[in-house]
């Protein structure tokens, strides 16, 4: 047991004797230094110093890269207004954007103050009126326009907040 002792004190110390500098020592001659001069040494032990210049790095990178930075960095703002659950009319929906854009110049030639959205919902374009809070808000506007788009539909969908109109007379 003691001869084990004696190899593990043996073989775990020993590293620390054989290094060339000295532990006990505190500074030594072959030391570089860290400012803008690199140590070189020479074969006879001796400390050459040289100056170091000024480092030129070089990028090459695709045009692509930039355009793409660009891209990612952009931030999406939210939503301008808040929205809400409620219903809107569904006058018209196609396939041709054009179509869609045509039902919606009719629609606002019947009343210019309404709100009509485009969505796209593949494969169709949706022409959706209005912001009403209630299902029955929704049907009688349907009902007024039933004439002139007779597959309009109410839809569940999110809203914004509808204006609210002055209904009180002034005296």
């Amino acid at each position: 047991m003691k001869f084990i002792l004696f190899l593990l004190f043996v073989s775990a110390f020993s590293p620390a004797f054989s290094q060339e500098k000295k532990w006990w020592e505190k500074g030594s001659e072959n030391e570089t230094k860290t400012d803008d001069t690199t140590a070189i040494e020479n074969k006879s032990d001796s400390v050459v110093e040289q100056p170091v210049g000024p480092g030129e790095i070089n990028i090459i990178k695709d045009k692509r890269v930039d355009k793409l930075i660009e891209f990612k960095s952009t931030t999406i703002p939210p939503a301008s207004e808040p929205q809400i659950d409620g219903f809107r009319v569904q006058l018209f929906f196609d396939q041709s954007k054009t179509e869609v854009n045509e039902a919606r110049a009719k629609a606002l030639k019947i009343d210019s103050d309404f709100d009509t959205y485009i969505e796209f919902d593949a494969p169709n374009y949706n022409l959706l009126l209005g912001n009403y809070r209630t299902q029955l808000e929704a049907e009688k506007i349907r009902a007024e326009l039933s004439e002139e788009f007779p597959a309009a539909i109410i839809v569940k969908s999110r809203i914004y907040f509808p204006e609210v109109r002055d209904t009180s007379k002034t005296r």
